[in-house]
């Protein structure tokens, strides 16, 4: 298929969008007969992504731009008569049936989910157990190459070697600098050798000699914070985001339920078997334009 693409999605948009009724908001642009709105702006403004800055007058003024250039492009493939080669119509079609089932599903299900108060403290408190935070540890640890370094290590700091120095003089980690410490952390961030002796251990407490990939560790746990419950106010956008991604689902579900009524969909597997698994590649076309 020819690459239409950005032109369909242009002139498509364009004329769908274009609303035929009068807009009697403020006139922000005049030129080639025709004008930009405020209301036709603050449309093409909410249809940015978010992180698109738009604060600025001379970034209005290049939105306003941009709008102008896509009135003299859809202009030109109008006079062109691209709105009526078959390929162009085809993607058209696939568009505009695509934007009419969009809105059925905005009017029949976005527009009647609404989630209460109540609603989401019962969520909250029968999946408690999603909201809690994960155990945190703080370590310290150094590491050398050989189990005989690791060991003369650990008997020095059992006899009262300040860990932090020893660390600076003894340890190849990058860590270090700052006297070994590797900072707060929760399962999954480090190798299993390491995790499995670090979550075991009790706060103050150092290690025996542990061998990973990376050598032999001696370390020390600095900190414990065991899980703990957020308060509702505080996952209270989540849940609500939760509940209404259920009720759309089930929503959708009993729409398309209703509209299907008792009609039976007949698949013809035969010749679904004889169709190929994988995209079709376009690649005998993509040199046309």
């Amino acid at each position: 298929m020819k690459k239409f693409w950005p032109l369909v999605f242009l002139v498509f948009v364009t004329g769908c969008f274009s609303s035929k009724l009068a807009d009697k908001s403020k006139v922000l642009a005049r030129f080639d007969g025709t004008t930009i709105t405020e209301n036709q702006f603050l449309k093409k403004v909410e249809a940015l992504p978010k992180a698109v800055p738009i604060g600025t007058v001379e970034r209005k003024k290049d939105l306003i731009g941009s709008m102008a250039s896509e009135h003299f492009l859809l202009k030109e493939a109008l006079r062109r008569g691209l709105d009526r080669d078959p390929d162009v119509k085809e993607l058209m079609d696939v568009a505009r049936k695509k934007i009419l089932v969009a809105k059925l599903i905005e009017k029949e299900v976005d527009q009647k989910i609404h989630v209460n108060g109540d609603e989401v403290a019962k969520y909250y408190e029968f999946h408690k157990e999603e909201f809690m935070t994960p155990l945190l540890l703080r370590a310290s640890h150094i590491l050398v190459k050989t189990e005989e370094d690791a060991i003369l290590i650990k008997t020095a700091l059992d006899a009262g070697s300040d860990f932090e120095e020893t660390a600076r003089l003894k340890s190849m980690d990058a860590t270090a600098i700052r006297g070994g410490d590797l900072g707060f952390f929760q399962k999954g961030q480090f190798v299993p050798e390491f995790e499995k002796v670090v979550f075991s251990m009790k706060k103050g407490e150092i290690s025996d000699p542990v061998k990973t990939p990376f050598g032999y560790h001696v370390i020390r746990l600095n900190d414990r914070v065991e899980p703990r419950l957020r308060e509702l106010k505080a996952v209270k956008g989540v849940v609500e985001e939760r509940l209404v991604l259920e009720k759309r689902s089930q929503a959708f579900k009993e729409l398309v339920q209703k509209l299907k009524g008792n009609v039976k969909i007949e698949v013809n597997e035969k010749e679904l078997e004889t169709l190929p698994s994988k995209p079709i590649s376009n690649s005998k076309n993509e040199g046309s334009s």
